[in-house]
């Protein structure tokens, strides 16, 4: 029985252990991506949560931050899928580099036991979506859009799709100048909050070097 009872704390520990989602890295750096790379980096930028209720599912969603470490890997992945020529794959990197200073994007699919749930897009949706900082500090989606997007495409570069799923990016203005509140990255963690007065789901990435909330 011991035994038995030791095996089983053993799994549970492994369980938890390899649950835990990889750090990032949110530097502004430069990386040499193949479109080999892509599935791991898709990966390690991507989170899964759900909010299970006694009326069934009312909200699970798959997040992929795209940071500019996950751009330069999707990069690589595009211009090979699609053949680039090197000026071509140049002028996407700069795009998407732009891009990524300019804003925090996020690509999430969210599917509901009820399509009626998942509105998150209009503006009488009873979701609220937020976006944390290691800090607590929050800001509030600029835009929310429904995306419907070709199913190969997004099989392709975003597998997290499904039949019932529906598609939406969120981007959120980076503050600039002194004295905001909100320092994004620079805190270690990011947190994406999906909320209604039935619950939320939130999902996270953190860095390496990022310190314990508090």
């Amino acid at each position: 029985m011991r035994l038995r009872q030791a095996c089983a704390l053993c799994v549970l520990l492994v369980g938890c252990a390899t649950s835990r989602p990889p750090v990032v890295d949110f530097s502004e750096e430069t990386k040499s991506y193949r479109n080999d790379d892509y599935p791991v980096a898709f990966e390690a930028w991507t989170r899964h949560a759900k909010l299970v209720q006694d009326i069934g599912t009312a909200m699970e969603i798959w997040a992929t931050f795209k940071s500019w470490d996950f751009r330069q890997a999707y990069v690589a992945k595009y211009a090979k899928v699609y053949d680039l020529a090197d000026a071509e794959r140049e002028q996407l990197a700069k795009s998407q580099q732009e891009t990524a200073r300019a804003v925090y994007e996020i690509h999430m699919v969210a599917q509901s036991t009820a399509d009626r749930w998942n509105d998150i897009d209009r503006r009488t949706s009873p979701w609220r979506i937020t976006l944390l900082d290691g800090t607590g500090a929050e800001l509030a989606p600029t835009s929310i859009k429904l995306e419907k997007l070709p199913e190969v495409y997004e099989t392709e570069f975003f597998p997290t799709r499904t039949p019932f799923s529906k598609t939406y990016t969120l981007r959120f203005v980076r503050p600039e100048g002194a004295g905001e509140s909100f320092i994004g990255p620079q805190s270690g963690r990011m947190i994406l909050r999906v909320a209604s007065p039935i619950g939320k789901v939130e999902v996270a990435w953190e860095a390496k070097d990022a310190s314990p909330v508090k």
